[in-house]
């Protein structure tokens, strides 16, 4: 049976894209909660054009790859990495769904392991 959420854990990502004559560059650092108030939650406020952004890609990224997300669950930004000339809006929604397709990443590692060594 699939875990469908990361459990208590916590990830990083970052990125840095070569658009040509410029990059394209962001970083979330979020924590998975079930005890604590549901939804999507900032610890530390992001600057104020990228916030939408940071909600709309980890919002996508969580229906993607955790479509039974438990309803009492919580993601926490714990930590917002913004270049001050390659950040964007665009750069925010990618990393958004970036670090819940890590997570995701992490649950199929596990689940695979436990299943090659029996162990479900």
């Amino acid at each position: 049976m699939p875990l469908n959420h990361p459990g208590e854990v916590e990830h990083y990502a970052f990125f840095s894209a070569h658009l040509g004559p410029r990059f394209q560059s962001a970083g979330l650092r979020i924590q998975f909660h079930y005890n604590q108030e549901p939804g999507i939650h900032f610890i530390v406020q992001p600057p104020e054009e990228y916030a939408d952004a940071i909600m709309k890609g980890l919002s996508h990224g969580l229906t993607r790859y955790f479509p039974n997300f438990p309803d009492s669950g919580s993601v926490w930004v714990k930590e917002v990495t913004v270049h001050d000339v390659d950040s964007s809006q665009a750069a925010f929604y990618r990393v958004g769904l970036l670090v819940m397709s890590q997570a995701f990443a992490l649950v199929e590692i596990a689940e695979s392991g436990a299943r090659m060594t029996g162990v479900v």
